[in-house]
């Protein structure tokens, strides 16, 4: 049996890396508007978690659908009967952190139906924004690849990167949804944004350095890590952003998103990339993890006009996606534009 829960506020968490901590009033109201999200890719079969069931149910219900499937909704505080005496029971939040995992505890849960403190540490430290600095590192071999980042363990090492790239994005480790993430320039930085990177390594330890590319378009690659930890390829995403911020996903087949980024990238990169990115997680997982994985990819302008380059590692995103969303929605036959709105 599968219950699935939406947990908008997973990234901060992972930042507060605590048990309890104060969820932002933006991440709560998310939650509470979007509860009902997991029917979206949910299977008949399958359990809801949400606040309130009727509002939930309702909500559900306006959105219009070429398939609708038609899972139960059930309050947290149900969840603890529901599970009792299944033999196989599977927890899907959108992401797995620590205040989740006590929240569940809390609620009645218990811990034999959710990944150990072990696991919850080991899933913390493959959501490090230097996961991707590394991943990026390891495609420098293939032509055709751009992207340049470095993990800064000081401000000094921050500074010195942003002197000698001149243009830079500086990511806080954990972070989401273009929050975290700053662009500067090294002859227009203001004390405003110095003082993040110092406050960012204070609490955080460390920043990412990476230098500015000139993008075309952005998407992902997604993939399933099974319970074994084998990462296999699941589909693709192409979204818009606007100043960072995630904006909505196009909602079309897997053949018809290859079309449209085979525009600008040859086939055999992009396999090439996705193969490579598989291996690499596969090793690095190791069985800590299992489901949706979402890696950002990005289509930038080349020196010579007319050409483009492909930057195979932005983000790595341990948890479900709203490209992973898109994808279920399109493959239910779903076409357009998706996208949150308040």
């Amino acid at each position: 049996m599968t219950f699935h829960y939406f947990n908008p506020d997973h990234e901060i968490a992972m930042a507060m890396n605590a048990g309890r901590y104060s969820v932002p009033l933006a991440a709560r109201r998310m939650r509470e508007q979007f509860d009902f999200l997991p029917a979206l890719w949910a299977r008949t079969a399958d359990t809801v978690i949400v606040d309130d069931v009727t509002a939930a149910k309702e909500r559900y219900a306006s959105v219009e659908l070429a398939m609708r499937s038609h899972p139960t909704f059930i309050t947290l505080s149900q969840l603890p009967e529901m599970i009792e005496g299944k033999r196989i029971i599977d927890i899907q939040p959108w992401g797995w952190d620590k205040a989740l995992w006590q929240t569940l505890r809390d609620a009645g849960v218990k811990e034999e139906y959710m990944p150990t403190i072990r696991q919850l540490n080991k899933i913390r430290d493959l959501s490090h924004r230097a996961m991707a600095v590394r991943l990026l590192d390891s495609m420098k071999e293939f032509d055709g690849v751009t992207g340049f980042s470095r993990l800064c363990d000081s401000y000094e090492e921050a500074l010195l990167f942003l002197d000698r790239n001149k243009d830079v994005h500086i990511k806080s480790p954990w972070s989401c949804s273009g929050r975290g993430v700053k662009h500067m320039k090294a002859d227009t930085v203001t004390e405003s944004e110095l003082q993040w990177i110092a406050n960012t390594i204070e609490r955080q330890h460390s920043v990412i350095a990476e230098v500015t590319c000139n993008k075309v378009m952005d998407f992902a690659v997604l993939f399933i890590a099974n319970k074994i930890g084998t990462v296999r390829y699941h589909g693709l995403s192409i979204f818009h952003t606007h100043n960072g911020a995630y904006c909505g996903n196009i909602l079309a087949s897997d053949k018809e998103k290859k079309e449209m980024i085979y525009t600008y990238i040859q086939p055999a990169l992009l396999k090439a990339v996705t193969e490579r990115i598989e291996q690499f997680l596969t090793e690095h997982i190791g069985g800590a993890y299992h489901g949706p994985i979402g890696v950002d990819m990005m289509v930038c302008e080349a020196d010579k006009e007319g050409e483009y380059l492909l930057n195979p590692c932005v983000e790595i995103n341990m948890r479900r996606t709203m490209g992973h969303v898109a994808l279920a929605l399109a493959r239910r036959g779903q076409r357009g534009m998706f996208k949150l709105t308040n």
